[in-house]
Protein backbone atom coordinates (compact mmCIF):
# COMPACT_ATOMS: atom_id res chain seq x y z
CA UNK A 1 0.00 0.00 0.00
CA UNK A 2 1.15 3.51 -0.71
CA UNK A 3 -0.03 7.10 -0.64
CA UNK A 4 -1.18 8.45 -3.97
CA UNK A 5 0.51 11.43 -5.58
CA UNK A 6 -0.74 14.03 -8.02
CA UNK A 7 0.51 11.77 -10.82
CA UNK A 8 -1.94 9.04 -9.73
CA UNK A 9 -5.04 11.22 -10.04
CA UNK A 10 -5.89 10.18 -13.64
CA UNK A 11 -5.81 6.47 -12.67
CA UNK A 12 -7.87 7.16 -9.53
CA UNK A 13 -10.41 9.03 -11.65
CA UNK A 14 -10.81 6.02 -13.94
CA UNK A 15 -11.37 3.73 -10.94
CA UNK A 16 -13.97 6.22 -9.66
CA UNK A 17 -15.72 6.05 -13.03
CA UNK A 18 -15.74 2.22 -12.88
CA UNK A 19 -17.28 2.44 -9.41
CA UNK A 20 -20.13 4.63 -10.70
CA UNK A 21 -20.64 2.32 -13.66
CA UNK A 22 -20.86 -0.78 -11.45
CA UNK A 23 -23.56 0.72 -9.24
CA UNK A 24 -25.56 1.97 -12.21
CA UNK A 25 -24.99 5.66 -11.55
CA UNK A 26 -22.99 6.60 -14.63
CA UNK A 27 -26.01 8.38 -16.12
CA UNK A 28 -25.87 10.94 -13.28
CA UNK A 29 -22.32 12.04 -14.10
CA UNK A 30 -21.45 15.29 -15.81
CA UNK A 31 -20.20 15.23 -19.40
CA UNK A 32 -16.87 16.67 -18.17
CA UNK A 33 -16.69 14.23 -15.23
CA UNK A 34 -13.09 13.10 -15.78
CA UNK A 35 -11.65 16.58 -16.17
CA UNK A 36 -13.67 17.97 -13.26
CA UNK A 37 -12.64 15.17 -10.90
CA UNK A 38 -8.99 15.55 -11.85
CA UNK A 39 -9.07 19.33 -11.35
CA UNK A 40 -10.91 19.07 -8.03
CA UNK A 41 -8.67 16.33 -6.66
CA UNK A 42 -5.53 18.23 -7.68
CA UNK A 43 -6.73 21.25 -5.71
CA UNK A 44 -7.69 19.12 -2.71
CA UNK A 45 -4.28 17.42 -2.70
CA UNK A 46 -2.47 20.74 -2.96
CA UNK A 47 -4.41 22.15 0.01
CA UNK A 48 -4.01 19.02 2.15
CA UNK A 49 -7.76 18.28 2.09
CA UNK A 50 -7.50 14.88 0.41
CA UNK A 51 -5.36 11.78 0.22
CA UNK A 52 -5.87 8.48 -1.56
CA UNK A 53 -4.30 5.18 -0.60
CA UNK A 54 -3.49 2.64 -3.26
CA UNK A 55 -2.73 -1.04 -3.63
CA UNK A 56 -0.80 -2.06 -6.71
CA UNK A 57 -0.11 -5.34 -8.41
CA UNK A 58 2.36 -5.58 -11.32
CA UNK A 59 2.66 -1.76 -11.41
CA UNK A 60 -1.11 -1.40 -11.86
CA UNK A 61 -3.43 0.20 -9.31
CA UNK A 62 -5.95 -2.47 -8.36
CA UNK A 63 -7.57 -0.83 -5.33
CA UNK A 64 -7.95 2.61 -3.83
CA UNK A 65 -9.66 4.54 -1.07
CA UNK A 66 -9.90 8.29 -0.62
CA UNK A 67 -9.87 10.49 2.46
CA UNK A 68 -11.45 13.93 2.18
CA UNK A 69 -11.63 16.70 4.76
CA UNK A 70 -14.94 18.54 4.50
CA UNK A 71 -16.62 21.42 6.33
CA UNK A 72 -19.99 21.92 4.72
CA UNK A 73 -23.43 22.73 6.17
CA UNK A 74 -24.50 21.92 8.86
CA UNK A 75 -21.12 20.72 10.17
CA UNK A 76 -19.49 24.12 9.61
CA UNK A 77 -21.67 25.39 12.48
CA UNK A 78 -20.55 22.68 14.93
CA UNK A 79 -17.68 22.99 17.40
CA UNK A 80 -15.73 20.53 15.24
CA UNK A 81 -16.34 22.14 11.86
CA UNK A 82 -14.38 19.59 9.86
CA UNK A 83 -15.21 15.96 9.30
CA UNK A 84 -13.68 13.17 7.34
CA UNK A 85 -15.38 11.68 4.32
CA UNK A 86 -14.38 8.32 2.89
CA UNK A 87 -14.89 7.97 -0.84
CA UNK A 88 -13.55 6.23 -3.91
CA UNK A 89 -13.24 2.86 -2.20
CA UNK A 90 -12.86 0.54 -5.14
CA UNK A 91 -11.22 -2.82 -5.76
CA UNK A 92 -10.91 -4.27 -9.25
CA UNK A 93 -13.33 -7.24 -9.50
CA UNK A 94 -10.60 -9.88 -9.91
CA UNK A 95 -8.98 -8.79 -6.61
CA UNK A 96 -12.06 -8.64 -4.39
CA UNK A 97 -12.66 -10.72 -1.24
CA UNK A 98 -9.00 -10.38 -0.17
CA UNK A 99 -9.48 -7.72 2.52
CA UNK A 100 -8.17 -4.85 0.43
CA UNK A 101 -11.19 -2.58 1.01
CA UNK A 102 -10.89 -3.11 4.78
CA UNK A 103 -7.13 -2.49 4.72
CA UNK A 104 -7.53 0.70 2.69
CA UNK A 105 -10.42 1.95 4.84
CA UNK A 106 -8.36 1.43 7.98
CA UNK A 107 -5.51 3.40 6.41
CA UNK A 108 -7.95 6.24 5.66
CA UNK A 109 -9.16 6.13 9.28
CA UNK A 110 -5.55 6.35 10.48
CA UNK A 111 -5.02 9.41 8.27
CA UNK A 112 -8.11 11.03 9.77
CA UNK A 113 -6.85 10.24 13.28
CA UNK A 114 -3.58 12.01 12.49
CA UNK A 115 -5.67 15.02 11.44
CA UNK A 116 -7.65 14.74 14.72
CA UNK A 117 -10.98 14.42 12.94
CA UNK A 118 -13.66 12.98 15.20
CA UNK A 119 -16.55 12.45 12.78
CA UNK A 120 -16.17 10.23 9.73
CA UNK A 121 -18.88 9.84 7.09
CA UNK A 122 -19.29 7.81 3.93
CA UNK A 123 -21.87 6.63 1.42
CA UNK A 124 -21.99 2.83 1.28
CA UNK A 125 -23.27 0.68 -1.53
CA UNK A 126 -25.52 -2.16 -0.40
CA UNK A 127 -22.65 -4.62 -0.92
CA UNK A 128 -20.30 -2.61 1.30
CA UNK A 129 -22.59 -2.02 4.30
CA UNK A 130 -21.50 -5.19 6.08
CA UNK A 131 -17.84 -4.16 5.84
CA UNK A 132 -18.42 -0.69 7.23
CA UNK A 133 -20.66 -1.93 10.04
CA UNK A 134 -17.92 -4.39 11.04
CA UNK A 135 -15.46 -1.48 11.27
CA UNK A 136 -17.85 0.41 13.57
CA UNK A 137 -19.88 2.66 11.29
CA UNK A 138 -23.51 3.19 12.24
CA UNK A 139 -26.38 3.72 9.84
CA UNK A 140 -27.89 7.18 10.12
CA UNK A 141 -31.24 8.73 9.42
CA UNK A 142 -30.14 10.42 6.18
CA UNK A 143 -32.93 10.57 3.62
CA UNK A 144 -32.92 11.41 -0.06
CA UNK A 145 -35.47 12.48 -2.65
CA UNK A 146 -34.72 12.18 -6.37
CA UNK A 147 -36.89 14.21 -8.74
Amino acid sequence: MRNATLLDIPAITLLKLKMFQEVGMEHKLRVDFIQEVENTYKLLYETGKAQHFLIEQNNEIIACAGAFIKEDIPYCFYKDVQYGFIGDVYVEPHYRKRGYARELTNEVLNWFSEKELKTIRLLASPNARKLYKSIGFKETDDMILHR
